[in-house]
């Protein structure tokens, strides 16, 4: 009875261990790409309250910008802008999520780009928040987590 015991302890811990994929640090409740979903989303419906719940979705870990000077940015951004996810990748506590945006041209017709927003994990709230700034664009980090290293 007692080795079955030991046994039994000794399977959680493999299939625990190879479920992990390397990314155990990521325990978060909500994926990057819900994060820049609902970021957008607070961002297209403006106003005071949803444009502070899109500014607490921003990362304070490398540069703090203060709540005007963000909804003052955000002011510009088109109301008819369109965002679609196309996908993420997550390296330990960054992400990298792939987005393609489509706001209409004044040249008639639609304007279409791709871009990439990088997140962070906030370990204190265990949530992701958007690197707003850009301070992870170039660093190794971003790189390794753009390849998916």
């Amino acid at each position: 009875m007692r080795k079955i015991s030991v046994l039994i302890i000794i399977a959680v811990f493999i299939f625990t261990g190879c479920s992990a994929n390397g990314n155990s640090a990521v325990k978060s409740k909500e994926k990057p790409e819900e994060v820049v979903k609902k970021f957008y989303s607070y961002i297209a419906e403006g106003g005071p309250t949803t444009l502070h719940e899109a500014y607490k979705l921003v990362s304070t870990k490398h540069y703090k910008l203060n709540e005007e000077q963000f909804k003052g940015i955000v002011a510009n951004y088109s109301k008819d802008m369109q965002v679609n996810i196309l996908n993420s990748n997550i390296k330990k506590d960054m992400a990298v999520v792939t987005i393609e945006y489509t706001i209409p041209s004044a040249f008639g017709g639609d304007f279409v780009s791709r871009s990439e927003l990088h997140l962070n994990l906030d370990k204190t709230t265990s949530t992701w928040k958007i690197d707003f700034t850009g301070e992870t664009y170039d660093n190794q980090v971003g790189q390794a987590a753009k390849a998916g290293i």
